[in-house]
């Protein structure tokens, strides 16, 4: 490293904010022992100016609901700028006062964290630090929770000190403590959440004992701040045009800037007659759903009080038109005719498969629930052959995936209707597939699994190339296709 003794200079101006602390070095020898008594100086310099959080998290899930913890990935210090001098400080360590419209909210210490300067800009992170909210300020810690919730900017002041480490070079480091700031600082504030639109519904789970349905959604919340939020389960009140008619409730909030594709399960009231009004509505006109915050929205004491203000529109379309999946949940489909077919009627089915929901995981429990009559059907061969059944799902196909990944599966589907249909359409198909390399097909499927390892089960999910929106795709075959005809009689 190369070392100036410009920087030497600098060292009375912050011993001076310092109130003349001791100073740490962590290398003595005469030479460091000079260099500390030039510190010793008063100079009537204030060394940082402004605090600029690029971004910030917060987790209110903890047990005490007045000891959130944070954390920040981008702090900025505009700091005293003198010509030609840039302070050595690699680390630093925070004692932060979060004052709100006057009243001290609570402190935050942070451990010392890497910090470096360029010119007159201090730019440095601190990692999960706990928020103490003072016993005298919960209130005032919740109306900050709701305005930061509520408005598109919040103002803070940000007041303490920081200790810094400057490395010396050959002469070790030295610890200067208690450089005091106050300064105020700028939040972007969550803005209600009136940024929220419906992407793709799920399913809907019928209780029929107790007149309740859920209608599982995955909806994209669009934060519009700096802030990451792990907010644990959060409920709204839920009303239509003609009053009250659930709650929906997002498990495990966690809000990033930006989108945020979430699950919100909304238990409808079948008695109230606002619930089949809005049902029925929507096959004629889009709807709207009102989420509104009440006593119930957060078991966090703290929180609570500050999302009970919120208000947001959710709108969803008519029919449920035009919503996509994330993906397609398979690719790659192919067909083998085994020795065995010819008795059991049983062949095997490979493809591809991942979640269609938006970066969630997924199982799939039964591909063919009881009661549903799930297939593959044939298109686009010939007259004779269209909507024939290429193969039928028997319930062996079972698998987990992550949100992100995909797992290739082999299974065993029934081709019965197939091999009992006259020989020409049969003979069609292996013409086609010979020429073509596989069978064009849809899919009618209602499958049953879990979302989001949530412990669901849920046996209506469409995965039908119509439901999900996929033209028709073609099912690989090879040269044992040809013995299909094997078990179709003469």
């Amino acid at each position: 490293m190369k070392f100036s003794f410009k920087a030497l200079s600098i060292g009375a101006a912050i011993a001076s904010l310092a109130v003349a602390a001791p100073i740490e070095v962590t290398k003595r020898d005469t030479n460091s022992d000079r260099i500390a008594a030039c510190f010793i100086k008063w100079v009537p310099l204030g060394l940082i100016k402004t605090i600029t959080i690029n971004q910030m998290s917060m987790d209110f899930t903890p047990a005490d609901p007045w000891a959130p913890t944070t954390s920040s990935n981008s702090v900025v210090a505009t700091m005293l700028s003198i010509p030609g001098i840039t302070l050595p400080i690699d680390s630093i360590r925070q004692h932060i006062l979060l004052v709100d419209n006057g009243v001290q909210i609570g402190n935050i210490e942070t451990p010392w964290s890497a910090a470096s300067v360029s010119g007159g800009t201090l730019t440095t992170s601190f990692p999960s630090s706990t928020l103490a909210v003072f016993p005298t300020s919960h209130t005032a810690f919740s109306n900050f929770i709701g305005s930061l919730s509520a408005a598109k900017t919040k103002a803070v002041t940000l007041q303490g000190s920081v200790d810094a480490k400057l490395n010396l070079g050959i002469f070790g480091h030295m610890t200067i403590p208690g450089i005091g700031f106050k300064t105020d600082t700028l939040f972007q504030g969550l803005n209600g959440l009136t940024d929220i639109k419906y992407i793709y519904l799920i399913d809907n789970n019928f209780d029929f004992v107790n007149s309740k349905m859920t209608m599982s959604t995955i909806v994209n919340l669009k934060n519009p701040s700096n802030l990451s939020l792990k907010l644990g389960d959060v409920s709204f009140s839920t009303a239509a045009a003609g009053g009250y008619v659930g709650i929906s409730t997002i498990r495990n909030l966690n809000l990033v800037p930006g989108d945020n594709y979430v699950i919100s399960s909304t238990v409808l009231d079948m008695t109230q007659t606002a619930v089949s009004d809005f049902l029925n509505g929507l096959n004629t006109a889009d709807g709207t759903l009102i989420l509104t915050g009440f006593s119930g929205t957060s078991s966090d004491v703290a929180l609570n009080a500050g999302l009970a203000a919120m208000k947001s529109n959710l709108v969803v379309p008519k029919l449920f038109q035009g919503l996509t999946v994330s993906q397609p949940p398979y690719k790659n489909w192919a067909i083998k005719i085994l020795p065995t077919t010819k008795t059991d009627g049983l062949v095997d089915i490979t493809a591809t498969f991942q979640s269609p929901y938006y970066g969630y995981p997924f199982e799939m429990t039964s591909d063919e629930p009881a009661g549903e009559d799930n297939y593959a059907f044939i298109t686009g061969v010939s007259q004779n052959t269209e909507s024939m059944h290429l193969f039928q799902f028997r319930d062996t196909l079972h698998f987990a995936v992550s949100g992100t990944g995909s797992t290739t599966v082999t299974f065993k589907a029934n081709i019965v209707g197939l091999v009992s249909s006259d020989r020409p359409r049969v003979e069609a198909l292996v013409s086609y597939a010979s020429a073509n390399g596989g069978i064009p097909v849809n899919f009618w499927w209602l499958a049953g699994g879990i979302v989001n390892n949530d412990g669901t089960q849920r046996n209506q999910l469409d995965w039908g190339t119509s439901g999900i929106g996929l033209s028709a795709l073609k099912v690989a075959t090879g040269a044992d296709f040809a013995s299909l005809l094997d078990s179709v009689p003469a």
